[in-house]
């Protein structure tokens, strides 16, 4: 589970952030939000990133897949740009580079990652675990070496990694390139950096955006339900809010391709060996998701290009939902309300925090301030991104923003007290 991501210099970010998972010291449903991780250690399960148009919401999750992206990710070329782009809203950060860091937690043992980089190349790289002790020991560290444009790396005694492998290691860090990620190319016996590498490849998956066509999701679960198992899931999520839905079916099929159908391929915007094998085979292949719906004379079908685009959203989440469930990762969904009620927002965050008892994390974006005035919603899960008059974004956590107990953070926020409210102009567009 993540603790702490701190990020500095990345797109709208100019001065260090830090996102905290770190529960406070109030009682309120604190077994329903918080995973222990250690003997004294609980983490929080869920994060909720409030913020107006361009605040900057958005950018604490990209940096949270750059940050996982990097780690795993070998360059193909050494030549390659690192996909930065720092905070260019004033006259110097362009020149500086950009850091970020996280702790995170494997099988009971505490990690820090840190990482110093610009577009050209990562400057610094350390790795350090905490076994048993609050003393940090060092798994590696990379310095560069500006005489030479070359990376020094050095591995700590407990890395568990042999001399040979340490110099494969080495010849694949380009500058470039993170160590992590030399490593996960190498043929390593295992150790505590196959459960780092572990930890980022398997166990932090992609931003889910508005846009994303979540139906894919499902059907890849459909395809592969032998035991029908996630279909009376699915079908239980979607009946439980109310989409009058009794049954669904992947309806899988091979059409011949006609003449103009071969005309329409041939033009369309997809890679040519994509167009090719489709010609050769001279079929294609479609799948969609018929709906059984509840009629006042009997049931009748649908298929998903008919259904509300909430419709086909929240059975993507609902996919989602059981991933979090059972796979102990980390999420993030960006603009959570997109296409659905603010009712359904706040029945699949109700759902997660229920039913999840393991140690996966929700990081979740929205601009409905609904949740604020929830009870069930504790105030150390908010957080408000923010812009300054310069355009840099701060994040402020609703918990230390001293707002008393007995005060609805709803009627706080509306009032601008608790942070800045978009300045809007004249609705007269003469004025």
């Amino acid at each position: 589970m993540i603790q702490y991501f701190t990020i500095k210099n990345f797109f709208s970010i100019r001065e260090e952030q830090t996102l905290s998972f770190v529960p406070n010291v109030d009682t309120d449903k604190r077994d329903m939000y918080v995973s222990k991780v250690a003997d004294g250690v609980e983490l929080l399960k869920l994060g909720i990133v409030y913020g107006s148009n361009a605040s900057g919401k958005t950018t604490i999750l990209q940096a949270f897949s750059f940050f996982r992206d990097i780690m795993i990710d070998k360059p193909v070329s050494k030549n390659m740009a690192i996909p930065i782009v720092p905070f260019l809203l004033d006259d110097y950060s362009k020149e500086e580079h950009s850091e970020m860091s996280m702790t995170f937690w494997i099988y009971g043992e505490r990690y820090v990652l840190e990482i110093e980089f610009d577009d050209n190349r990562v400057y610094t790289e350390k790795l350090n675990v905490y076994i048993s002790s609050r003393r940090p020991t060092l798994l590696y560290k990379r310095e560069y070496d500006k005489d030479t444009d070359y990376s020094n790396v050095t591995f700590g005694q407990k890395a568990g990694i042999d001399k040979a492998t340490q110099r494969a290691i080495v010849g694949n860090t380009t500058n470039n390139c993170t160590v992590l990620a030399a490593f996960g190319q190498s043929n390593a016996v295992t150790s505590r950096l196959n459960n780092v590498f572990e930890f980022f490849i398997a166990g932090m998956n992609y931003i889910i955006s508005p846009r994303d066509m979540l139906t894919f999701n499902a059907k890849e679960e459909l395809r592969y339900d032998t035991d029908g198992k996630i279909k009376q899931y699915l079908l239980k999520m979607l009946q439980a809010s109310d989409f009058n839905i009794v049954d669904m079916v992947l309806d899988e099929r091979e059409e011949t391709i006609t003449p103009e159908m071969e005309k329409a391929i041939s033009n369309a915007p997809i890679p040519e060996e994509a167009k090719a094998n489709m010609l050769r085979r001279g079929t294609i292949k479609h799948d969609e998701i018929i709906f059984s719906h509840k009629g006042d004379n009997g049931d009748y079908t649908l298929n998903e290009r008919m259904e509300s685009s909430g419709t086909n959203r929240f059975l993507g989440l609902a996919v989602v939902l059981h991933h979090a469930l059972y796979d102990n990762s980390f999420f993030m969904i960006d603009e959570i309300e997109s296409s659905i009620h603010y009712e359904l927002v706040s029945y699949y965050i109700k759902l997660f925090l229920a039913n999840s008892e393991g140690t996966s994390q929700m990081l979740l974006t929205t601009h409905d301030i609904n949740l604020l005035s929830e009870e069930f919603i504790r105030r150390d899960v908010i957080w408000f991104a923010d812009k300054d008059k310069c355009g840099a974004t701060s994040l402020k956590r609703l918990s230390s923003l001293g707002l008393h107990k007995t005060l609805n953070p709803y009627n706080a926020y509306r009032q601008g007290k608790l942070v800045g409210l978009p300045s809007l102009g004249s609705v007269f567009l003469d004025d």
